[in-house]
């Protein structure tokens, strides 16, 4: 069998596919609106997973409400009598979509029930379907919300009452591993497809060494260096008050948990878009090569 070798020689004037983003910020600093159109397509190549009910006003997005880690299931009842299988254990399904206890905020349909799903339907959805779907970016909005339902599956099931508790360290170990294999799920498959992750996070302050001040997400700290090495590009997002524009820095140094494995964005702060991340992008492909004339 002959074996390809691939000689890396990156064009920059094509914007990256299949690549991990990680956006980082405060509330309110526009993450999921940028990310709603983080595709050549724009918002229609964009599937936005909503975890925390925070994209009814993303006008255009193309988007999934994910309340769970897997489908909730109700008891069997026939006549009002729960109904047991032949091993005497008494018999589940899940529960409809349109039944899991949410309904619509806004719109025509403010006040009736909303489709919600959990976390593994959506993924069986997209690996079965991916095919007939036109999108080419999945947002997981937010990674936090994610974990604190991990979190509560893990104390349930070490007969804890909070994060912390376990023995060793035992509870953060199995949380962290599990969060991992849910992104890694993901990853690998939007990669293998090249299309794009984007993992958003609330940020927070932690206090370090010499009384610096250091700007991650806002999750576990194992956690977040964990997530933060399997992105391709870590961006912290502001809001700037006198522009009323939204930005997102690049700039890495010790008390800021960002980075680009991207050289045109190494060390940038620009304009939180698409667009202006691939015009960024282009323009580096032209000055290289402007260098060589």
């Amino acid at each position: 069998m002959d074996i390809k070798v691939r000689n890396i020689s990156t064009d920059w004037s094509v914007m990256p596919g299949g690549l991990t983003w990680y956006f980082i910020g405060q509330p309110k600093t526009g993450k999921t609106t940028a990310a709603s159109g983080w595709s050549e397509q724009g918002q229609k190549g964009v599937l936005l997973l909503d975890t925390d009910l925070g994209v009814d006003f993303v006008d255009g997005a193309n988007t999934v409400t994910v309340a769970s880690l897997n489908p909730p299931e109700e008891n069997v009842l026939e006549k009002g009598e729960q109904v047991y299988n032949k091993k005497g254990q008494p018999q589940t399904k899940i529960v409809s979509p349109e039944k899991r206890g949410f309904y619509h905020r806004i719109g025509k349909n403010k006040g009736k029930p909303m489709e919600v799903y959990s976390l593994q339907e959506i993924f069986m959805w997209l690996h079965d379907d991916w095919d007939k779907l036109k999108y080419d970016t999945v947002v997981i909005d937010t990674i936090d919300e994610v974990n604190g339902w991990i979190e509560k599956e893990v104390t349930k099931e070490l007969n804890i009452d909070a994060m912390g508790e376990g023995q060793w360290g035992a509870d953060w170990g199995k949380a962290r591993r599990r969060n991992i294999d849910i992104v890694k799920r993901f990853q690998s498959f939007l990669k293998s497809k090249g299309a794009a992750l984007i993992l958003i996070s609330h940020s927070k302050s932690t206090q370090i060494q010499d009384s610096k001040v250091q700007l991650s997400p806002d999750l576990p700290r194992g956690l977040a260096y964990a997530l933060t090495a399997k992105a391709d590009v870590i961006g912290y997002c502001t809001a700037d008050k006198d522009s009323k524009g939204y930005y997102i820095s690049f700039q890495a140094y010790d008390e800021r948990t960002v980075g680009s494995r991207l050289k045109p964005l190494a060390q940038k702060t620009l304009e939180l878009s698409y667009e202006s991340i691939k015009e960024q992008i282009s323009t580096y492909e032209k000055e290289k090569s402007n260098a060589k004339v």
